[in-house]
């Protein structure tokens, strides 16, 4: 078992079953429990990121808005990244839930979609451009990487708050096979360029390759090291 690993014995494990003809998803069926945690079960999980913070290179917030990460969490763990300098990763899933952005103002990263940008900002008439720019400064927020579907995605850094840099990564995969973990894929390689302190736009640019060795595997499974540096050697 993880060190890290908080059990809360009162829900039973997500589980999440896709049904598929011929690669194509009709639909899905979900077992899951969306209220909040218990207190208990909030402070035992803020004591195990303290302990685990030190050692800690950069931390993910990936909320899929069913009860565990709350506001109490959420600053802690903030206080958390400005006292060890850790970088601080925000992540949301609207799909089938309802959530906000808005939870996770001042943070290193943020990477939604247009769906759940527009849904925080309570905008669907607005170009991407200016949904984008509303979060960087209403938020506060050092980067943003704004996934577009099958148009990719745009990435902004502006750690530079006098320059913001601002760059469009189109998708590599012209058909994607299956789109499950591709946001996921995308994140890991941010989260660990972030972690080794490395350029918003260079990170994005393996990022935007991992994404699409991702869509080209059904289903969403690790992608190793070795894929990736076989895919740059084959487009560079």
């Amino acid at each position: 078992m993880s060190k890290g690993l908080v059990v809360d014995s009162t829900r039973p494990t997500t589980f999440k079953k896709r049904y598929l003809v011929e690669n194509q998803k009709l639909f899905r069926v979900s077992k899951l429990d969306e209220r909040p945690i218990s207190e208990e079960l909030e402070n035992n999980l803020i004591d195990k990121l303290e302990g685990l913070a030190p050692s800690t290179d950069c931390i993910v917030i990936s909320d899929f808005v069913y009860g565990v990460i709350t506001e109490k969490i959420i600053k802690r763990v903030k206080e958390i990244s400005i006292k060890y300098s850790i970088p601080l990763i925000g992540d949301i899933q609207c799909s089938s839930q309802v959530g906000s952005l808005l939870k996770f103002n001042q943070f290193s990263l943020l990477c939604p979609n247009e769906k759940e940008a527009r849904i925080a900002m309570q905008d669907n008439n607005s170009g991407i451009e200016k949904i984008s720019r509303n979060i960087i400064e209403g938020l506060k927020i050092d980067g943003l990487i704004m996934k577009l579907g099958a148009n990719g995605f745009i990435s902004y850094d502006c750690f530079d708050k006098n320059n913001t840099i601002r760059q469009a990564f189109p998708a590599l995969t012209a058909n994607p096979l299956d789109v499950a973990g591709a946001g996921d894929s995308l994140i890991a390689v941010m989260a660990n360029g972030l972690a080794c302190h490395h350029k918003i736009m260079k990170t994005s640019a393996l990022a935007c390759c991992m994404a699409s060795i991702s869509v080209s595997n059904m289903g969403n499974i690790p992608i190793k090291s070795e894929e990736l540096r076989k895919f740059l050697n084959a487009i560079l």
